[in-house]
C-alpha cells in the first residue's frame, strides 16, 4: 500500500509540474490576447489604450491567477507525506490530515487557474488524492 500510495503521490507532482511550467506561460499568453482584443474592438476609431493600462490590467491577471504558493504547499504536503510513509509507528490520522490539505491546494489551483491544460492536470491530481484518501481508508 506505502509503494502504491508513493506512486499516486509522484503522479500528482508529475501533474504538478505540468501545471507550474503551464502557469509561467499565461500571463504572457493573456498579456498577447488582450492586446490583440483591444486592437480589434478600437480599430476604426479614434480611441487609444495606454501601454499603461495593459500593463495594469495584465498586473491584475498575474496577481488574482497566481498559485506559486499553494503550489508551494502542495510540495511540502508531498514531501511531508512521503517521509511519513517511510516511518515504521502507524502515521493514519496525519496521513489523511495531509490528503486533505492536498485536496484543498488542488481545489485552489483550480479555482485560480483558467487554463484548459491546467484544468486536466487538476482533475488528475483530484483523482490521485481521491485514491489516496480511500487507500488511507482501508488502512484505518
Amino acid at each position: 500500500m506505502a509503494d502504491g500510495l508513493a506512486q499516486l503521490c509522484n503522479e500528482m507532482r508529475r501533474q504538478l509540474d505540468i501545471v507550474r511550467t503551464r502557469t509561467k506561460e499565461l500571463v504572457l499568453e493573456y498579456r498577447d490576447k488582450l492586446i490583440q482584443r483591444v486592437t480589434e474592438l478600437l480599430a476604426g476609431t479614434v480611441a487609444s489604450i495606454s501601454p499603461a493600462d495593459i500593463v495594469r490590467d495584465v498586473a491584475i491577471y498575474a496577481d488574482r491567477s497566481d498559485i506559486n504558493e499553494e503550489i508551494t504547499r502542495l510540495t511540502c504536503h508531498l514531501d511531508q507525506f512521503i517521509k511519513l510513509l517511510s516511518d515504521r509507528e502507524s502515521q493514519g490520522r496525519r496521513l489523511d490530515f495531509l490528503s486533505q490539505e492536498m485536496v484543498r491546494e488542488i481545489n485552489t489551483i483550480g479555482s485560480k487557474t483558467a487554463d484548459v491544460q491546467a484544468a486536466h492536470c487538476v482533475v488528475e491530481m483530484k483523482l490521485a488524492a481521491e485514491r489516496i484518501k480511500e487507500i488511507l481508508q482501508n488502512v484505518e
